[in-house]
C-alpha cells in the first residue's frame, strides 16, 4: 500500500506544476499579444515594464488579476475627436433636424449658436445651461433607446470628412493593441468618457474589445415605462469629466486604476487619482502628427506630463500606423 501512496503523491505535485506552469498569474507577459504597432521608446518600455512588475508574482508590485484595472478616456485617446468630438458631431446633427422641424428653436441658445456656427459659445460654455453639454440633452429629449440607436446607426454611415471612413472606424490601432496586451495580462479595461455611455457601447465598444459593462461616461437620465427607456432632459451627476471621472470610477469599479490614458485638461483628475494607487503608470496621447491625424495642444500636454510626471505618447514619434 506504501507504493500506492507514494504514486498518488506523486502525481499530486506533478498536477500542482503542471498548473503553475500554465496559471497566467505566474507568467510576467503574454507573449501572444505584443507592442509592434509602437516604436521602440519610452512609453513602450514603461508599458512592458510595469506589466512585468505587477504580473510577476516575484516582484514586490504584483498585483492580484482582480486588482488590475485600467482606465482610458475614448476620444482623442482611443477615437478620433477632431475635427469635433464624434458624439457633439451626431448630437448637432439631430439639434439641426429638429430646428429644421421648428424654425423658432433658432431663436434662443444654444440652438442660436448652432445655427450660427459659434463654437466659442460653446467653448465659453461647456457645462453650464445651454451650454455644450447641453446640447446631448436637446437633442435625445424624449428619444427611446430604439429612437436613439436607431439615428446613431444611421450617423455611423457617414464618412469622415478627411478620412472618407465612419468615424467609429477612425480608432488608434496602437492604442487597440495596447488594451489587447492589458487583456491578455488579465487586465480589467474600462473606458471612461465625457461621452453618453450608450453612445460609446454602440459605437466603440464592440470594436474594442472592452464589454459593455466596463464602459463608464456622462449618463442622460432615462425612465422606465414597463417596455422602453426613455431619455429625459438631465444628467445623472456628476458629468463623467474633469474631477467627475474619479468620483464615477470609484463609483462604478471600487478600486483605483493602476493605469491611466488620457488626451487632455479633461483627463487630469483620472490620471492623478490613479497616482494614489501607489505604483501606477499614467500616459498621455498627445496629438503632433498633422501630416498621418492632425496637431493641437502639443506643448499644453507636454507641460501637463512635465509638471504631473506622466509619460508622453508622441503620435509622431511612437506609434507606427494611426489607423488600420
Amino acid at each position: 500500500m506504501k507504493w500506492i501512496k507514494q504514486i498518488v503523491l506523486l502525481f499530486i505535485v506533478s498536477c500542482m506544476l503542471t498548473a503553475c506552469a500554465t496559471n497566467p498569474q505566474t507568467s510576467a507577459r503574454n507573449d501572444d499579444v505584443s507592442l509592434d504597432q509602437w516604436n521602440q521608446g519610452e512609453p513602450k518600455s514603461a508599458v512592458i515594464d510595469f506589466v512585468e512588475s505587477v504580473t510577476d508574482p516575484s516582484s514586490p508590485h504584483y498585483l492580484l488579476p482582480e486588482d488590475r484595472i485600467a482606465t482610458f478616456d475614448m476620444d482623442g485617446t482611443i477615437l478620433i475627436e477632431k475635427p469635433m468630438y464624434v458624439l457633439f458631431d451626431f448630437a448637432l446633427g439631430l439639434v439641426k433636424a429638429k430646428i429644421k422641424d421648428d424654425p423658432s428653436l433658432a431663436d434662443k441658445q444654444p440652438f442660436r449658436a448652432v445655427v450660427e456656427k459659434d463654437m466659442d459659445y460653446f467653448h465659453g460654455n461647456m457645462y453650464g445651461k445651454d451650454g455644450l453639454f447641453d446640447i446631448l440633452l436637446y437633442a435625445s429629449d424624449g428619444m427611446t433607446d430604439a429612437d436613439y440607436y436607431q439615428a446613431l446607426e444611421t450617423y455611423l454611415t457617414q464618412p469622415h470628412s478627411r478620412f472618407g471612413k465612419s468615424p467609429n472606424e477612425l480608432l488608434y490601432e496602437p492604442v487597440l493593441q495596447l488594451i489587447d496586451y492589458l487583456n491578455a495580462n488579465d487586465f480589467s479595461v474600462y473606458i471612461c468618457s465625457g461621452s453618453d455611455p450608450e453612445f460609446t457601447r454602440i459605437s466603440a465598444s464592440g470594436l474594442t474589445g472592452i464589454p459593455p459593462e466596463n464602459i463608464i461616461g456622462t449618463m442622460v437620465l432615462t425612465e422606465w415605462d414597463g417596455k422602453h427607456f426613455t431619455r429625459k432632459h438631465e444628467f445623472v451627476q456628476p458629468l463623467n469629466d474633469m474631477a467627475g471621472k474619479p468620483v464615477n470610477i470609484r463609483n462604478k469599479i471600487g478600486r483605483i486604476p493602476v493605469i491611466a490614458v488620457g488626451n487632455s485638461r479633461g483627463d487630469l483628475e483620472m490620471l492623478n487619482y490613479s497616482k494614489t494607487a501607489g505604483h501606477s503608470l499614467q500616459l498621455i496621447v498627445n496629438h503632433d502628427d498633422p501630416d498621418r491625424e492632425y496637431e493641437y495642444s502639443v506643448d499644453k500636454m507636454k507641460k501637463l506630463c512635465a509638471e504631473n510626471e506622466w509619460i508622453e505618447i508622441s503620435m509622431k514619434n511612437d506609434f507606427k500606423t494611426i489607423f488600420e
